[in-house]
Order: structure tokens, then sequence, then C-alpha cells
């Protein structure tokens, strides 16, 4: 079975935040790879509320991203705790949703 977490986060409204989003971003996709936590799509909305971040990462299951955490956390460097910390600084808030993948039948070729 494939899962997929996603996750929606509001940044603080203004064009400076951006930059320090993305700079935490590459950092964390960085970590959660190295433990198999795969970044499938990152996306901010162009229309619609603004500062609006979408990224899909494609998980084992459901406590994938707490065992990678569990091990991730005791070896973050400086740089990247300083990242990530700024990264939080201007996320307003997050919410993550745990998906499965819906088996759906084959379109009918017949008329």
């Amino acid at each position: 079975m494939t899962y997929l977490m996603l996750a929606q986060l509001q940044l603080r409204y203004g064009f400076a935040h951006l930059p320090a989003y993305t700079e935490g971003m590459r950092h964390v996709r960085e970590l959660f790879e190295s433990q198999g936590i795969m970044l499938e799509r990152a996306t901010v909305t162009k229309v619609g509320p603004l500062y609006e971040t979408w990224n899909l990462w494609r998980i084992d299951d459901p406590g994938h991203v707490d065992r990678a955490m569990a091990v991730l956390a005791p070896t973050f460097t400086q740089e990247q705790q300083e990242a990530i910390a700024a990264m939080h600084a201007v996320v307003e808030s997050e919410q993550v949703r745990i998906l499965e993948n819906v088996d759906l039948p084959s379109p009918s070729t017949t008329p």
C-alpha cells in the first residue's frame, strides 16, 4: 500500500518570508530523503490564499515520519537547526494529512 503525507503550511504574509521557508525546506528535504521520505511535489499557491505552500511526501506508513525524526533529531547540525528554526518562524500554521491510495477501476474501453 502506498501512503502519502500532505503538509499544508500558511506562511506569514510578505515576499520576504519565502526565502527563509525555501532554505529551511532544503534542509528538511535532505533530512527526510535520507530516511526514505521522498518529496513528490512542493508547491505555493499562485491564485488564492497567498503564501500557502503544499508539500506531498511519499512515506512507507503512518509512523514513518515519527521513526525518522527519532533517528534524525540527535544528528541535526547547527546550520540545519538554524535554517529549520528560521523556516518555522515564518510559518503561521500547518496542517498534515496522511493519505492512502484509492484503487479506482480503469475506464471502460467499450462504448
